[in-house]
């Protein structure tokens, strides 16, 4: 490797500095299309976040979808001759040793080395060369699942299950440590309701700061460098917010902080990874707000279960064509419980606690189907199977959907550059 190589946190953050000074950074020039979303891995179905969320948010492709080229040739949608690919980097808890017998190495039936997976003492940075849905083959256009809820309603929600105070009257925007209150002016002050609710969840974004939440610097604390940092963090976060809920980022009074950002970035380039990192966290609070109404339809569900035990009246049959909601799936070593369905979307959740949206499109879903309706997990003897098993191990650690077998095959593919 070149000894001019750079860490991916100084190529992004560089890449920032640069996007800042030309004025068409993602803070500057965000889409706010409604058909804009987080990025999510084409495989899994699994939304990339922290870091990783922002290294592909800052390409600028309208597609979401992203996957390395062997989930690209799996979904029989190969990349395209000549693309460029998008580096990432994320830290895994697991890597695949080869297993050894009497001291030869042992093999599997095909005569091919046998693997297995092995968590580690500490965790691993792996990188891996991402490609976008746009840059895919026979792939079917993107469009976004809709929302049983509009952007409104859903970042209402959030704010009701938050339990914050808003004091709504005059001209002012802020969130007010002292009180824990946000101040907001009144909603027709806005020229939309979504303007009115993005800038209350960017405020939102402050009150999560409290010593009581996730102890942030708070305002009476700060200098003036402190609340540039956090006007970062909170700005990565409406970002990140705004894609997943549709609600439109708009730089606004913030403008003044672009120089600023750029100047602290280049002195510092590991602060945008810090920030991003700190961004998510806001946002995975946040969300949960949001997810409060998930944890009152599992409620639901276990009494419906338990009012079919006392009055011996079966449960809803299930249907083998599609996951249905309340039921639970094994599969490659994790469980997969369907929360609830919103339209053509389902609101999963694997046995590691993560929740994730799911659709027809995604490979996985397909994968739940047969583990179900087989009434048993696919063998891990294939190839396939077993780099579905390093992507299980790539999501307990990222949340990110792809092999790390095929990851450290791909990092040394010297042609592929970061796509700037």
């Amino acid at each position: 490797m070149s000894t001019n190589y750079k860490p991916l946190s100084e190529q992004i953050a560089g890449k920032m500095v640069s996007d800042l000074k030309n004025g068409n950074s993602i803070f500057q020039r965000p889409n706010n299309n409604m058909n804009s979303a987080l990025p999510f891995n084409l495989e899994s179905g699994k939304r990339y976040i922290g870091t990783t969320a922002l290294t592909l948010l800052m390409q600028k492709r309208d597609d979401p979808r992203w996957g390395t080229s062997n989930q690209a040739n799996r979904n029989h949608t190969a990349v395209i001759k000549g693309s460029t690919g998008t580096l990432i980097n994320f830290l895994s808890n697991y890597e695949f040793q080869q297993v050894m017998k009497d001291g030869e190495p042992a093999l599997k039936e095909n005569g091919k080395p046998r693997y297995e997976r092995m968590k580690l003492d500490e965790p691993k940075l792996v990188e891996a060369w991402m490609f976008n849905g746009e840059q895919l083959r026979k792939i079917e256009k993107w469009e976004k699942e809709p929302n049983v809820l509009s952007p409104a309603e859903r970042a209402q929600l959030i704010l009701e299950n938050s339990g914050v105070t808003i004091e709504l009257g005059g001209d002012d925007m802020f969130y007010d440590n002292r009180s824990d209150t946000i101040v907001m002016p009144e909603k027709q002050y806005f020229a939309n309701p979504e303007q009115y609710y993005a800038e209350a969840l960017h405020q939102l974004a402050h009150w999560t700061g409290a010593e009581h939440r996730l102890n942030r610097p708070q305002e009476g604390s700060m200098d003036q460098l402190t609340n540039i940092r956090e006007e970062l963090r909170t700005n990565l976060a409406s970002l990140f917010l705004g894609k997943e809920l549709n609600l439109p980022y708009e730089l606004n009074y913030h403008d003044g902080y672009v120089n600023s950002w750029a100047a602290i970035l280049k002195d510092e380039p590991g602060e945008l990874f810090k920030a991003a990192e700190d961004a998510q966290k806001i946002v995975d609070l946040v969300l949960g707000y949001e997810n409060k109404r998930e944890e009152i339809i599992e409620a639901s569900q276990d009494e419906v279960a338990e009012e079919s035990r006392e009055t011996g009246i079966d449960a809803p049959k299930i249907d083998p064509s599609k996951l249905n909601v309340g039921e639970v799936i094994p599969y490659n070593g994790k469980e997969y419980k369907v929360l609830d369905q919103v339209k053509k979307t389902y609101k999963m959740e694997d046995s590691e606690g993560q929740k994730f949206d799911l659709t027809k499109s995604h490979g996985l879903y397909k994968s739940l189907i047969e583990a179900r309706n087989n009434s048993q997990e696919r063998a891990s003897e294939t190839g396939r199977d077993l780099l579905l098993n390093a992507a299980d191990a790539v999501e307990h650690s990222q949340g990110v959907g792809f092999e790390e077998t095929e990851v450290f095959a791909e990092m040394h593919n010297n042609h592929l550059q970061l796509d700037r």
